[in-house]
């Protein structure tokens, strides 16, 4: 066989296994969009109240909670659009055992409660529909101006 045939034989079967992933729905090596994420010292704020990912994208998010005042406990949790207020009030119910983390389908994602200082990173799948989907932070009464969007595209 001539370097070109075997060239010409590799080439046939890369852009069969190209087809068929394409075709499969897989891209080839996929990688996680990064997002760093941050409070804003000592008040209810995220740093960032945008966020963007592609739909059903893998998604690392980190939080760092920049707080200084131990009653300053944070976290990120992501819901389904329309959802907040309920996720938000139904929290408190949740407890401290809980991390104010709700048990509720409304919930995408979430980090765990973060006191002053400490760091959370999670892996999660965005969600497959294109549309805006908010994240707040669910420690008592945070929810109501805690909170931002991620834009799934």
């Amino acid at each position: 066989m001539s370097k070109y045939s075997t060239y010409f034989t590799h080439s046939i079967r890369a852009a069969w296994i190209t087809g068929l992933f394409t075709f499969l729905g897989i891209t080839g090596c996929t990688t996680a969009t990064e997002i760093q994420l941050a409070t804003v010292g000592d008040t209810m704020a995220f740093d960032k109240t945008v966020l963007e990912a592609k739909a059903s994208s893998k998604v690392k998010l980190t939080l760092k909670n920049n707080a200084t005042s131990p009653a300053m406990q944070h976290d990120f949790v992501l819901v389904k659009p329309g959802t907040e207020n309920d996720v938000g009030m139904t929290a408190l119910t949740a407890g401290p055992s809980k991390d104010y983390i709700p048990d509720s389908p409304n919930i995408l994602a979430h980090t765990r409660l973060l006191k002053p200082g400490e760091s959370d990173t999670i892996t999660f799948t965005a969600p497959a529909q294109a549309g805006d989907y908010p994240y707040i932070c669910t420690f008592p009464g945070h929810y109501v101006i805690m909170k931002g969007v991620l834009k799934v595209k």
